[in-house]
């Protein structure tokens, strides 16, 4: 299914003029749509990789690429304030761009080290870069990988945490996430705090294949859908997958 005259497409450039959501719409008065495939890059920063905008969290913000930001825990929220994205409802809302918070499991078929990533972001776009993640990076992962996606439960003890981001996407909207890994700057309280550094026995082969797909094969939406088609719910978005083999 197309939004109006556009779809999200895999590899796409993305791109077209931003509009603003008209009244009677979720987030009416915010700007939606424009950004481009060479604007997805954030960093470990939620609040990250929105084209123009630094720094922390998401409150009040627009749409560049039209897909709502991850939303962590209230309990990362109390610790953190700029981490509550309850705006945008719980993981299960139905009315996301997309579809409900999902996440999908990545794991290095190295056994020295054993590396376990998660892809977190709207049902539409993890069941996208499952695929392409599939097509690209088979040769690193282990078959006890995701097929499909799952329902991200947010206050699961198993659950991805945002100290565990190493890399937000398309306006904080897709997360990369590493287990093991703790990023001290995301609950200090001092915002000159550098990151915390990688580990160093991190299956790097499958963490630059991950980063380079997500990249590249993440869906965007093809120019801006006019106000019109901008109704609710927006629960569902089809995705329009292009099989590449990235030239690594």
């Amino acid at each position: 299914m197309s939004l109006g005259k556009s779809s999200a497409t895999a590899y796409g450039g993305g791109g077209g003029e931003s509009i603003v959501i008209p009244n009677g719409q979720p987030f009416a008065g915010r700007s939606a749509g424009g950004g481009t495939r060479g604007q997805i890059f954030g960093n470990r920063t939620y609040g990250s990789g929105y084209p123009g905008i630094t720094g922390y969290g998401v409150s009040g913000r627009g749409f560049p690429f039209w897909f709502w930001p991850v939303v962590w825990s209230d309990t990362a929220a109390e610790r953190q304030p700029y981490l509550n994205g309850s705006e945008y409802g719980n993981t299960s809302n139905t009315t996301r761009f997309g579809g409900p918070l999902m996440e999908a499991t990545f794991i290095s078929n190295s056994s020295s080290p054993n590396t376990t990533f998660h892809v977190l972001s709207d049902n539409s776009t993890v069941t996208s870069l499952i695929q392409s993640i599939d097509a690209n990076c088979s040769h690193y992962l282990s078959s006890s990988s995701s097929s499909s996606p799952t329902p991200f439960d947010v206050n699961s003890a198993n659950a991805p945490q945002p100290e565990q981001a190493i890399q937000y996407y398309r306006a904080s909207s897709v997360v990369l996430t590493l287990d093991g890994y703790n990023n001290s700057a995301t609950f200090s309280s001092n915002a000159n705090m550098t990151d915390s550094p990688l580990p160093s026995n991190m299956d790097m082969n499958l963490s630059v294949c991950l980063n380079q797909t997500i990249a590249q094969a993440v869906p965007l939406v093809d120019g801006a859908l006019t106000s019109s088609s901008v109704a609710p719910p927006l629960a569902v978005l089809a995705v329009v997958t292009s099989f590449l083999l990235l030239p690594f």
